[in-house]
């Protein structure tokens, strides 16, 4: 909803640009806050920067297909640590606040360059939005992805306005850069250019065509390098793809647009289905001379955002992998962008429309965000800090999920011996490729078991660092699954049917052996984000009667 920036449009005033600039500023605030509350880095932050600084560039490079990200956010982060900016988690956590005002900025550029004087469906929708402010800031690539698609949505469009080298050049290095960050990109890239191809065949500018095209063609060409490095990841990628499924699919997009709310998202959904109503108009109007540039405006930014989420839910149909909100951050980005260009022909008749947008959004967003941007990322580095005071020597630690081994391993010092469950050789970023030999093997945590229950029956204490119990451990010690694949079950491979089973035998020694059990409240006063909100419980004495007893689920 933002006016065209040629002589005859009606000025937008200043009341639109200070609500505008005032948003964007809200939304910095919002950052700032996440920055100052995120605290350590939870497991998928410190595998992305463990495997980004490792000894050689090289072996980063090799080990890429761990983390499923292209190289450029390994190279960022490489380089901001050569700098000695990345020696503690403040400095990187530094980078990723960087990153996120990067991508306001980019907003802010892009309404120029696409030719619209303010971005007021981008701000409304995305400057309080919990998903821009905690992922986009994460030290994941997902934020700067975000940013160069956007960029890349704008120089596209001025690539046609303006065929050259110059803007060609530009436009391709945008594209590049955007799929050299996330390799879903390539999906919107897609999109973005058929785009560009509908608006110039409309316009019978084959030359032009054919350089929306070669960015297109480039940016494929960037991500050969990659293809053998995608092949080896789905190897062991399969233990966590699941069937496609559509409702959690629009839950998750839900959650990543209404910033836990359930009202925004019919916000984004009413736009949406107005953005292409009048792109549809455009394509059946037929422009005159003077509005051929606005009438272009509107079918690009209209079919970009159709082709973008067609395309986009293509991709998250071939992954399998259970989808995140963050997940959908390029494409909430690119959508807000695009309807921006759609929309902004409309807003000189309705010039009140897009401030009342700004500050209705925004306004009502900030207080939800503004508390879980207030969430600690992680509380395994406090629990590693009171066991290094509490384990003494004799005593085992038992960290589970094993996934969480990464952060443990990053923030635990002490020389107590610990492992987690499954016992994995590597926790310096993510090993599916060792979890899925695991599941390969007979009784695979037998080992961890037995030296827990050695542990206890010695006098020494067993620590378990782990995910709060679904419910109580059963009367009967759960049997050992078979080794993958796991036979007549929908999904063979998938860890769930592994890790559940391994999580209860682990409880059930303990309730059924241990003489006491206990949470150990470790800053209980602190809100943890749920992706990574572990507890401690303390494990000590040993009786042979082998029979859980009522009551005798860890409590404080």
């Amino acid at each position: 909803m933002s006016e065209p920036s040629d002589r005859r449009a009606p000025a937008t005033g200043r009341v639109g640009l200070g609500i505008c600039l005032a948003a964007t500023l809200a939304g910095a605030a919002l950052q700032i806050v996440y920055f100052t509350h995120a605290g350590a880095l939870w497991r998928d932050e410190a595998s992305s920067v463990q495997l980004a600084t490792l000894p050689a560039f090289s072996e980063t490079w090799r080990m890429l297909a761990h983390d499923g990200f292209p190289v450029f956010i390994p190279a960022l982060v490489r380089i901001w640590s050569e700098l000695g900016l990345g020696a503690s988690d403040t400095g990187l956590r530094f980078l990723g606040l960087l990153i996120g005002f990067g991508l306001l900025g980019a907003i802010w550029l892009n309404a120029r360059i696409m030719g619209f004087r303010l971005p007021f469906v981008s701000v409304g929708l995305l400057a309080a939005n919990v998903t821009v402010v905690t992922w986009g800031d994460s030290l994941r690539a997902y934020g700067c992805g975000s940013l160069f698609i956007l960029m890349t949505l704008g120089l596209v469009w001025r690539l046609m306005q303006t065929p050259g080298r110059i803007t060609f050049l530009l436009a391709a290095l945008a594209a590049i850069l955007s799929v050299q960050t996330l390799f879903q990109n390539a999906f919107l890239v897609l999109a973005i250019c058929i785009a560009g191809g509908v608006v110039c065949a409309r316009q019978r500018q084959g030359k032009t065509v054919a350089l929306v095209l070669g960015v297109g063609l480039l940016t494929a060409a960037s991500l050969i390098p990659y293809l053998s490095l995608i092949i080896e990841s789905q190897n062991w990628y399969i233990l966590q793809k699941v069937a496609f499924d559509f409702v959690r699919t629009w839950n998750t997009l839900a959650l990543a647009g209404g910033s836990y709310l359930g009202w925004p998202f019919g916000v984004w959904l009413g736009l949406i289905l107005i953005s292409l109503a009048v792109g549809l108009a455009a394509l059946l109007k037929r422009a005159k001379d003077g509005d051929a540039v606005r009438e272009d405006l509107t079918l690009y930014g209209a079919t970009a955002l159709a082709a973008g989420i067609v395309v986009f839910l293509v991709f998250i149909r071939l992954s399998g992998l259970p989808t995140e909100s963050w997940y959908y951050l390029p494409l909430m980005v690119l959508a807000a962008t695009a309807m921006d260009a759609t929309l902004a022909n409309g807003c000189r008749r309705f010039r009140m429309a897009p401030q009342v947008l700004v500050v209705f959004m925004v306004c009502l967003l900030s207080p939800s965000t503004f508390h879980f941007a207030k969430y600690r990322q992680t509380n395994v580095d406090l629990i590693a800090a009171e066991l290094q005071d509490r384990a003494k020597t004799g005593d085992y630690i038992v960290v589970f999920p094993c996934h969480c081994g990464i952060t443990f391993a990053r923030y635990y010092t002490g020389p107590i011996t610990w492992t987690t469950l499954p016992a994995l050789a590597d926790h310096r970023f993510h090993r599916f490729d060792l979890l899925k030999e695991k599941f390969c093997e007979t009784a695979p945590v037998r080992p961890v078991l037995e030296r827990a229950a050695q542990t206890l029956a010695s006098g020494h204490t067993l620590w378990l660092v782990i995910e709060s119990p679904d419910a109580p451990p059963g009367a009967v010690e759960p049997a050992d699954p078979p080794p993958a694949p796991m036979p007549n079950v929908r999904l063979p491979w998938w860890e769930g049917h592994y890790t559940s089973v391994w999580k209860k035998q682990l409880e059930y020694l303990v309730a059924a052996h241990a003489e006491q059990e206990k949470v150990i409240p470790v800053k209980p006063e602190i809100r943890i984000n749920p992706y990574e909100k572990l507890s401690l419980i303390r494990a000590s004495g040993w009786r042979e009667k082998n029979e859980v007893q009522s009551g005798s689920t860890a409590s404080p």
